[in-house]
């Protein structure tokens, strides 16, 4: 058994319906999830099923696309690591989006990660990653801005990212440049098999992977929190593909 909650609206006569992944707080016992994320779905006309950590796989064959959102660090034996400079991990959460992030795949249906669920989309297929960008990137710019501490607000665009034009990703924003919010110390390392990266900041950090076929897309911003029109075309495009 597992949990789901959600809203639904219909799509025409076709209801499109998208899970999107949660934060466990496994030492009170409770799920949470950024109401942006399912905002953003539903201003495109999809439906919105949050998804906790404990789901049975067949969840993938009801679902027309996995948005993974963004949450603690990825425990780095997932990836074949030991840990160094890690934060909070949430390893439950791990083991199931990996898991689910296959399914998706074997089933050829679209999937987007944002932050950590770009990630995860890594590690899924076999990458790494940066641990922590400040001591293992000489010459890095700041990734890490905390909004706890009230550094920046969450819309506020913090550096640059280039996008290669021979990519999904391109033909999607319409822009070879566009600037960005952050919020991320860990970033993607080894590139998984069968993706390729496609955005990268003025440090040479990876900011966005996708496939070399299929819609499967990572992105290592926020768009769900920013309202200018590339994360507008961003969140456009994944439903569009939600449809087909």
């Amino acid at each position: 058994m597992f949990l789901i909650a959600g809203f639904a609206l219909c799509l025409g006569d076709k209801l499109v319906l998208i899970g999107i992944t949660s934060h466990y707080n496994w030492a009170e016992g409770f799920i949470q999830l950024r109401e942006r994320y399912i905002k953003k779905i539903s201003d495109e006309g999809a439906s919105v099923l949050i998804i906790p950590p404990m789901f049975s796989d067949e969840i993938a064959d009801s679902l027309d696309g996995l948005l993974l959102s963004g949450g603690d660090d990825i425990d780095p034996r997932f990836y074949g690591e030991p840990p160094r400079d890690v934060g909070s991990i949430e390893p439950m959460r791990d083991e199931a989006e990996i898991r689910l992030v296959r399914e998706f795949i074997k089933r050829d249906k679209p999937v987007m990660g944002i932050c950590r669920g770009a990630q995860v989309i890594n590690v899924s297929m076999g990458g790494t990653l940066i641990q922590d960008i400040k001591t293992e990137v000489s010459g890095a710019i700041k990734h890490w801005w905390s909004r706890r501490e009230s550094e920046v607000p969450y819309w506020y665009p913090t550096h640059r990212v280039r996008i290669e034009k021979d990519s999904m990703l391109f033909n999607t924003v319409k822009e070879e440049e566009i600037w960005v919010n952050s919020f991320h110390h860990q970033a993607i390392k080894k590139i998984g098999s069968g993706l390729k990266a496609v955005a990268w900041s003025d440090d040479g950090i990876i900011e966005a992977i996708e496939a070399e076929k299929g819609f499967l897309l990572g992105i290592q911003w926020h768009p769900e929190g920013m309202e200018d029109e590339p994360s507008k075309r961003i969140f456009r495009s994944f439903v569009e593909a939600c449809k087909r």
